[in-house]
């Protein structure tokens, strides 16, 4: 505790300055994945986020859940500990849905170790000190990820996905603002037999698809998904959305109506095509944003070149590639954009540093990458002769078709990683990220930063 207390009058030091656009530590001793949703909101004033260490370090143990606050105001951090039981796994971070009344609800869950969901409220708007006690809901197999959203045409009713029955994506509901859950509904069928015969299928892995997911709050929840995981599939990607009890294609394309049987007929395939994958282009969602009309943007990695190592396990992975995709109203527009670098690490060869949208300006987003995004010339830092991955904010003023990419960190001694860009206002925008190591989803060490600008 008392290295909490130093690290928190460290930080309301430091955030000061990152009013003016300058990167200050905000967490140290946290990581995250990607399929969770959302990592970071804010509530007024309080950027809110969430993370989970790995190793004992500053004060926090191995597996420790944590909520952390910055209050742009005051420059006050704050960090609560929603669980000390976890593992050490980037997998187990929580989701964020902030409430109508502005009370914040996390739900969270261990890497498929057990069926439970987890979650808890804070007593108060925008305040992350005090919380109710831990509630727990069994999905009825291993639980993984939480992607929690908040239908205000559905008086509020609260939406949770995550991998669980079939390990496809299944959701939760929660018609009390997330003081009680129930099961909703199967969102897809993706099982061995679908994939055992089928040339696209490495052998290594599979069943298993990934998805992306975003809303605006109102009507509508969006998914943006692969077939399967990379190592196992040719993968191509998807998008469809959820509103109001059925499931429908990009262009408004009834295609089903969910039970709560935990059943579906759809496959991944059954969804709009945004991306064809095959063996030498293998895809994988980074992000998923959508604007005020309901039209959704995509970025995603895909593995090039590496037809000859898809059946050899961590010999793949020497180079990835951003691409873009926006939904025109009745077309996929699809744009191949940066270099994404290499692989993080051997055994995930599809690993890349991610990208990030920013949800309130269509033509930006924010790219992790360890090679230059435009020829692919390896980084190479002065400060350590290592090769690094570094951020890249990127502008387009063409739809997409092109970016330019201005170097947001360069000559690192670190790498920085997985960007995350929370909506705010019209003024205002926050960039968070992890900067450190990654050697493996349980084995990371890594801080979190933060970048705030005004626009």
């Amino acid at each position: 505790m008392k290295n909490v207390l130093l690290l928190l009058t460290v930080l309301v030091c430091l955030v000061t300055k990152a009013v003016a656009g300058q990167p200050v530590l905000v967490k140290s001793n946290g990581g995250w994945c990607w399929f969770q949703g959302e990592r970071a909101v804010v509530v007024g004033q309080q950027v809110i986020f969430t993370s989970i260490s790995s190793g004992q370090r500053d004060g926090w143990n191995s597996g420790d859940l944590v909520v952390t606050s910055i209050d742009i105001t005051s420059s006050a951090v704050h960090h609560h500990l929603l669980s000390g039981e976890f593992q050490s796994d980037d997998h187990d971070v929580a989701g964020l849905c902030v409430l109508p009344d502005n009370r914040i609800l996390a739900v969270y869950g261990k890497h498929n170790s057990d069926a439970y969901q987890r979650s808890r409220l804070t007593l108060k708007p925008g305040d992350i000190t005090r919380w109710t006690d831990e509630s727990k809901f069994d999905v009825g197999a291993g639980y993984t990820y939480a992607n929690v959203f908040s239908l205000s045409a559905e008086d509020h009713r609260i939406y949770n996905f995550h991998r669980g029955r079939g390990f496809n994506p299944n959701c939760t509901v929660s018609s009390d603002l997330g003081v009680s859950w129930s099961y909703g509904f199967r969102l897809l069928e993706w099982t061995r037999e679908d994939i055992k015969d089928d040339p696209r299928y490495t052998g290594l892995d599979g069943s298993r698809p990934y998805l992306r997911y975003a809303s605006r709050g109102v009507d509508t929840i969006h998914f943006f998904l692969s077939d399967d995981h990379p190592r196992a599939y040719d993968n191509s990607v998807y998008h469809g959305y959820y509103r109001n009890g059925k499931i429908y294609a990009s262009d408004g394309t009834e295609l089903a109506t969910p039970g709560s049987d935990g059943r579906s007929d759809l496959k991944p395939h059954d969804f709009t095509e945004i991306f064809t994958g095959n063996a030498d282009h293998v895809a994988w969602p980074c992000d998923i944003c959508v604007d005020e009309n309901e039209r959704p943007r995509v970025v995603f990695s895909v593995q090039v070149g590496d037809a000859a190592n898809r059946t050899l396990r961590s010999k793949g992975g020497a180079d990835h590639r951003y691409y873009f995709g926006r939904w025109t109203g009745w077309r996929w527009d699809v744009y191949p954009i940066a270099h994404a670098g290499t692989k993080l690490y051997a055994g995930e060869d599809d690993y890349t540093g991610l990208a990030a949208l920013d949800p309130q300006d269509d033509d930006r987003m924010v790219i992790s990458t360890n090679a230059d995004p435009v020829t692919g010339s390896p980084l190479i830092s002065s400060a350590d002769n290592q090769r690094h991955w570094e951020l890249f904010e990127g502008n387009t003023s063409d739809g997409g078709k092109s970016w330019r990419w201005t170097a947001i960190t360069a000559n690192s001694t670190a790498d920085n990683l997985r960007p995350i860009i929370p909506k705010w206002d019209s003024d205002h925008r926050v960039l968070l990220w992890a900067k450190g190591k990654l050697s493996s989803y349980t084995d990371y060490d890594l801080d979190i930063y933060a970048q705030i600008d005004k626009r």
